[in-house]
């Protein structure tokens, strides 16, 4: 059922942007990656950064004329700059270097995947993995919530935050790297690239009520009834 709503919902026309492809993590360092870069902080580190001493220039050369006007511009600079720092030193840099290293990883684990959006005219992008072996009625092992690929441009507002279309066939197999305790399902490499996670579903998960609700909504347009996964 899943594998088939994936097919349906390829073929609707989404408002989306195209991608643009990102350095092979294997290759470069992490920061060299833009969906990486953008976690950790180090973009809007460095973004405010280079605002920052535009600003400075800019008052250096029109004189004291000009800085009642540009205090604010540089204060607003100057806080974006320190909270980019935050995210590097914290959270945001942690979880890229994670990410990082589970691409890396040996000992890829195959999948079969089925690629829904969440809602289907351009929501989340979301990877239903299902045991690389088994028929039609095996169970999905999990759900991985993917973070919206970078954009080569924007058609119209609000298009930032929506995921553009991975290059990616509906269904088909991948493989995941790098399964740990801090990153239970790994990153899922299709067609010699990575696809970066935001969040997972596991099975306990998918047996809650959100999962279940999750369930619900992907299963909301199939013509065969969604509690049958339950079966």
């Amino acid at each position: 059922m899943l594998m088939a709503e994936a097919r349906r919902q390829a073929a609707l026309t989404r408002p989306t942007a195209r991608s643009r492809r990102e350095a092979d993590i294997r290759k470069v360092r992490w920061w060299r990656v833009r969906t990486l870069r953008t976690i950790s902080g180090l973009s809007t580190l460095a973004t405010a950064l280079v605002f920052t001493l535009l600003l400075l220039a800019i008052c250096r050369l029109g004189g004291p004329s000009i800085l009642p006007d540009a205090w604010f511009p540089l204060a607003v600079s100057v806080g974006m700059a320190l909270f980019g720092a935050y995210q590097l030193r914290g959270a945001g840099g942690a979880t890229a270097r994670t990410l990082a290293r589970a691409a890396c990883a040996p000992g890829p684990v195959p999948k079969r995947y089925a690629l829904v959006y969440d809602p289907p005219w351009g929501g989340i992008a979301l990877l239903v993995l299902f045991p690389a072996a088994g028929g039609d009625d095996v169970r999905p092992d999990a759900v991985l919530e993917l973070r919206p690929l970078p954009q080569t441009w924007r058609r119209f507002l609000g298009a930032g935050k929506l995921p553009a279309d991975l290059p990616v066939e509906p269904v088909g197999e991948l493989e995941l790297r790098g399964r740990t305790d801090g990153l239970p399902m790994g990153v899922p490499w299709i067609d010699g690239r990575a696809y970066w996670p935001k969040r997972s579903y596991g099975p306990d998960d998918l047996m809650g009520q959100e999962g279940q609700a999750l369930m619900a909504r992907l299963l909301a347009d199939t013509t065969e009834e969604p509690d049958t996964i339950d079966s």
